[in-house]
C-alpha cells in the first residue's frame, strides 16, 4: 500500500492550496508578482473575496486587475477588517499571477501605504507569509481530557510533513493511465464545480482548510462541514447494506468503533473526482477512514484508505490530522457565484 504523510489541507491535491481550487491550476505559484493599485470594487463572499484594482502599466496606461483573496470565513477568523479591503485604499498586492494570460491574481497579502501587511490567503507563501503576518509561530495544540472525546469542532492542522515520494509538482501517487489521461483533459477554468458553488463530494469534502464539527443524532454520527454547509451523515447501529442505498456525491457511510477508534467505511459514492485537479473516480470507489484522539486529546489523527481499480493501480493511504481549537464555532459558509 502506497502511504503518504501530508497535512489535512494538502491531503488529496497536487496544487499549493486547496481551500476550494487547485491555486497552481489557475495561478503561477512558482512566481511572486506585485501589483500597485487603487481598491476599485469588492464583494465580501465565499468562496473568495474578490476585488479590483486599477493600476497603471509600465507605459503608464490605466489596466484593471480582477484579485481574489481567501474566503469570507478565513478573513474574518485572521481579524482582517472590511476597511482594510475598502474601496479607494491603495495598496500594495503580492501574490500570484494567471496562468492563463488574463489580468488575474491570488493575493498572499497586501501592505498599506502606512506599512501595515494584512495576510489574504494564509499559507500561499509559507515563511514569505509569517513576515507579512509579523508572526512566525505555530498555535500550540491544547492540552484537553480525552473524555471530551471526538465529538467538537476542529479546526485543520498547522504543519506537515511530506515523505520521499511527494515532489514540487505534485504527489507521485500510482495513477493508472485512464487516470493521468483524465488529468490532462481536465480544464480549471470550464471542469472545476467550485466555480459555480457545487459542493465537493467524497472524499473532497474532508479535505478543505475549514473547521468541522462532530456531533451525536441519536443512533448516528454526524459532521457538520463549514465549507459548503455539508452535512454528511455516518450510520452507526442502524446502518443499511450499502449496494441497497442510491448513490450521491458523499457516498453512504457506515461507522463503528475499534476501541476509541472510529472506523468509516464509504460507498455508493457518484462524485466523478478524488481530488481538485480532475483526478477521477469511478462509482466503485472504495473508502476508508479512521479518526482517532492523539496528544493529550487536542488532536484529531485522520487516514484515509482509497481502493479504486480505475484512478489507482493499488490501494492508498493518506494521514492528516485537526487540532482542538477553544471556542471555535461553526460559521455559515452561503457560496456565492
Amino acid at each position: 500500500m502506497n502511504r503518504i504523510n501530508i497535512f489535512l489541507m494538502t491531503l488529496l491535491v497536487s496544487g499549493l492550496v486547496s481551500a476550494h481550487h487547485s491555486v497552481s491550476a489557475f495561478y503561477d505559484s512558482d512566481t511572486v508578482s506585485e501589483l500597485v493599485g487603487t481598491i476599485t470594487s469588492v464583494d465580501w463572499v465565499n468562496p473568495h473575496v474578490r476585488f479590483m484594482l486599477e493600476t497603471l502599466s509600465d507605459n503608464n496606461e490605466r489596466e484593471v486587475w480582477a484579485l481574489e483573496s481567501g474566503s469570507v470565513n478565513m478573513l474574518e477568523r485572521h481579524g482582517v477588517e472590511r476597511k482594510n479591503l475598502a474601496v479607494g485604499n491603495l495598496v500594495t498586492v503580492v501574490g500570484h499571477l494567471s496562468r492563463h494570460d488574463r489580468k488575474e491574481m491570488i493575493a498572499g497579502y497586501i501592505s498599506t501605504p502606512s506599512g501595515e501587511n494584512v495576510v489574504l490567503w494564509s499559507g500561499l507563501f509559507g515563511g514569505l507569509e509569517a513576515t507579512a503576518s509579523d508572526s512566525g509561530t505555530q498555535p500550540q495544540v491544547p492540552v484537553v481530557s480525552r473524555s471530551q472525546g471526538i465529538f467538537r469542532v476542529w479546526t485543520q492542522g498547522q504543519t506537515y510533513s511530506r515523505d520521499a515520494t511527494d515532489t514540487s509538482a505534485g504527489m507521485l501517487l500510482p495513477y493508472t493511465s485512464t487516470a493521468l489521461a483524465a488529468r490532462e483533459r481536465y480544464n480549471p477554468l470550464t471542469d472545476d464545480t467550485a466555480l459555480r458553488c457545487i459542493p465537493q463530494g467524497m472524499p473532497g469534502i474532508m479535505d478543505n482548510p475549514f473547521p468541522m464539527e462532530i456531533v451525536e443524532q441519536g443512533d448516528d454520527i454526524v459532521f457538520r462541514m463549514e465549507e459548503w454547509d455539508v452535512v454528511r451523515i455516518i450510520h452507526m447501529s442502524g446502518a443499511q447494506n450499502p449496494d441497497s442505498q442510491l448513490a450521491s456525491p458523499l457516498g453512504y457511510s457506515t461507522g463503528r468503533w475499534e476501541g476509541e477508534t472510529l472506523v468509516v467505511a464509504t460507498a455508493q459514492i457518484n462524485w466523478p473526482f478524488f481530488d481538485d485537479v480532475g483526478t477521477p473516480q469511478s462509482g466503485d470507489v472504495q473508502i476508508v477512514e479512521r479518526f482517532s484522539l492523539g496528544i493529550e486529546g487536542g488532536r484529531l489523527n485522520y487516514t484515509i484508505t482509497v481502493i479504486d481499480d480505475v484512478t489507482f493501480t493499488e490501494p492508498i493511504s493518506l494521514d492528516g490530522y485537526w487540532v482542538w481549537v477553544p471556542d471555535e464555532e461553526i460559521k455559515p459558509y452561503n457560496c456565492t457565484l
